[in-house]
């Protein structure tokens, strides 16, 4: 239900840059840390990006808009390449089924995987997709829920140093 609400409000929001979703006390401040596995079985630490700007997009299988927007997000992170580490982060799926959707969607971005959603949870996601813009020194710029555009998308970039 909450999900159902959070993209209905986000559809209200559609144009708005950016949308702030999360507690303010991220806004502004140091990305919480953590290490999660990658489907080729690596883990991936956030803090070893530091230097990087940095897209994390929560999503999962059964979220359309997270299916939606994924197309967006494999062109961004072939046009950005080492500028911009574009990581999304599959909440609740199996390896199996997030596999298998990659697969038919011929979507090679870096996918971790938090199955028991604790990731998630630490960055207090109320609704999927997610998209958290981290600047070079680590710092959470921009907080977007619901499926983004082009436009919503370049403009929250800008906000990491990303043009």
């Amino acid at each position: 239900m909450i999900t159902v609400l959070s993209l209905g409000f986000a559809k209200l929001l559609k144009d708005r840059q950016p949308v702030f979703v999360a507690p303010s006390q991220f806004r502004g401040s140091p990305a919480p840390d953590f290490s999660l596995p990658s489907l080729n079985g690596e883990n991936l630490k956030l803090s070893d990006l530091r230097g990087k700007a940095v897209l994390i997009n929560f999503w999962a299988i059964w979220c359309d808009p997270c299916k939606e927007e994924m197309p967006l997000l494999e062109s961004l992170s072939e046009e950005y390449g080492e500028e911009l580490a574009v990581i999304a982060i599959n909440e609740g799926d199996s390896v199996v089924e997030a596999e298998n959707f990659l697969e038919e969607e011929n979507i090679k971005l870096m996918v971790l995987l938090d199955e028991g959603r604790e990731i998630g949870e630490k960055y207090k996601i109320g609704g999927y997709p997610t998209s958290i813009f981290i600047d070079k020194e680590g710092i959470i710029q921009a907080i977007y829920l619901g499926e983004l555009s082009q436009k919503q998308l370049k403009s929250n970039l800008r906000l990491i140093g990303i043009k």
